[in-house]
């Protein structure tokens, strides 16, 4: 099951970050000042790389339909032959991201697995609807989600998505046998992750403005428990077996660990600076975590939840996918635009792949991984083989799964860091005031000369300086010799 979202438009090229977190209503969320202030000298976040829309983007409100049967190919005739593409037998959710594929012949092996969905908030370019697209009867449905969604989660059995609300405070729960939502869930303010149980009795909700993680039970969708953790929750990951939930807590710069047997905090794990995307290795035994301001991957140990190392990646590490046998991560460099793979055995970087613009989504599914690049408007490609990009792909008619939907929004709009430095420049500028002449000979007393009529002189340190000027015509010569206090004004 995978989640899509139609794009019709891409974000107008001139967009800037809003103060605080993707497409809150400023009349409506608010993160209070002494929640989100971080310390000046602990923040480098680049200043000329990356603009997000600041406020309100426009999402389109006409349908976009998503062909059932043919598949609208580029100009250059390029086809995927339908009896070259095996897709699971399963009811697949996808983000209604339109993607028209090159010509690659793709297997997907016919597992159950859940095909992830789209980090991406409508505000960047999704519609309101969501596609249950039937992979067996090739069938699509939609069900319109609302404006605001932050996260999207599809449960094990692919009978039910969440689909959390970051301005009604919600979870939609959307039954996807008759696509209608069959309840709405009050949690906390702005919930933007979202994460299931294993066994899909359980759903987990990061409360951003609430600092807190809501428990929803899935048989009779009621908020169980709320869980008090660290400040700015985002990212949430649950272990294989249902016994932890981590979630990265992206002001503290701290990952808490929950006992889901008791709904407490049994650990806090320091990480680096901006944690946003978490997840776990398929045997449970490692949690990783993108550090954002740090530009690295914490590995934490979840035995004595200790960070047993830290990797250096690209610029502005986000989103982050872990291969179905945990031997690789998969990391988005948002700055750098690049993916970094790691190696999970020695924690090693060994290879750094060039994508999109911005490249925020991300999901393993089978031997390839797709990038969403925000800013380019294209899904990215790579086989895991060989780390190659083998397509990238613009906006079309073929829905393709585009990223894991973790939803750590502050990864798509970092926080402006004030700082600035100074240096007194010894600067003297010197005026002629010579007559009849038509040359002019500086010797400004510091071993450096200029013959120019006003000359502008920097001295590299202060200190009272003898300065000569020989003006000179055709009838001879004049010199003038005075003292020049060169100070720093303090």
């Amino acid at each position: 099951m995978a989640v899509s979202a139609a794009n019709g438009e891409t974000p107008e090229d001139n967009i800037t970050v809003p103060e605080d977190n993707v497409t809150i209503p400023e009349d409506n969320i608010t993160i209070p000042e002494d929640n989100v202030t971080v310390p000046e000298d602990n923040i480098t976040i680049p200043e000329d790389n990356i603009t997000i829309p600041e406020d309100n983007i426009t999402i389109p409100e006409d349908n976009i339909t998503v062909p059932e049967d043919n598949i609208t190919v580029p100009e250059d005739n390029i086809t995927i032959p339908e009896d070259n593409v095996t897709i699971p037998e399963d009811n697949v959710t996808v983000p209604e991201i339109n993607v028209t594929v090159p010509e690659v012949n793709i297997t997907v092996p016919e597992t159950n697995e859940t095909i992830p969905v789209s980090i991406i908030p409508p505000t960047i370019g999704t519609s309101n609807e969501i596609s249950i697209i039937n992979e067996t009867t090739n069938t699509t449905s939609r069900v319109d989600v609302g404006p605001n969604t932050g996260g999207i989660v599809v449960n094990p059995n692919g009978t039910n998505v969440y689909v959390t609300d970051i301005v009604n405070n919600t979870v939609s729960v959307i039954n996807t046998i008759n696509n209608t939502v069959a309840a709405t869930v009050n949690v906390g303010q702005y919930p933007t992750g979202v994460a299931v149980s294993p066994d899909g009795t359980n759903v987990y909700v990061t409360n951003s403005n609430s600092n807190t993680v809501s428990v929803i039970n899935t048989i009779n969708n009621t908020v169980t428990a709320t869980v008090d953790v660290g400040n700015y929750p985002a990212g949430i990951a649950v272990n294989p077996n249902g016994t932890n939930v981590y979630v990265t807590n992206f002001i503290n710069n701290t990952v808490s660990v929950i006992n889901t047997i008791n709904n407490t905090v049994t650990a806090t794990v320091n990480v680096g600076q901006y944690p946003t995307g978490v997840e776990v290795s398929p045997d449970g035994t490692k949690v990783y975590v993108t550090n954002a301001n740090s530009n690295t991957v914490s590995v934490i140990n979840t035995i004595n939840n200790t960070v047993t190392a830290t990797v250096n990646v690209g610029q502005y590490p986000a989103g982050i996918a872990v291969s179905k046998d945990g031997t690789y991560i998969y990391v988005t460099n948002v700055i750098s635009n690049t993916v970094s793979v790691i190696n999970t055995i020695n924690n090693t970087v060994i290879a750094t792949i060039n994508v999109g613009q911005y490249p925020a989504g991300i999901a393993c599914v089978g031997t390839y991984v797709y990038v969403t690049n925000v800013i380019s408007n294209t899904v990215t490609i790579i086989n895991t083989i060989n780390n190659t990009v083998i397509a990238t792909v613009t906006a079309g008619s073929t829905p393709v799964p585009v990223g894991k939907c973790v939803c750590p929004l502050p990864i798509l709009k970092p926080r402006p860091v004030a700082n600035f430095s100074s240096q007194v420049i010894l600067m003297v500028q010197f005026k002629d005031l010579s007559k009849n002449a038509t040359k002019w000979y500086w010797d400004f007393g510091d071993g450096t000369t200029s013959t120019k009529q006003n000359p502008l002189h920097r001295y590299k340190t202060a200190g009272n300086y003898t300065v000569k000027l020989t003006a000179t015509n055709k009838y001879g010569t004049n010199s003038k010799i005075t003292t020049v206090n060169v100070c720093t004004g303090k």
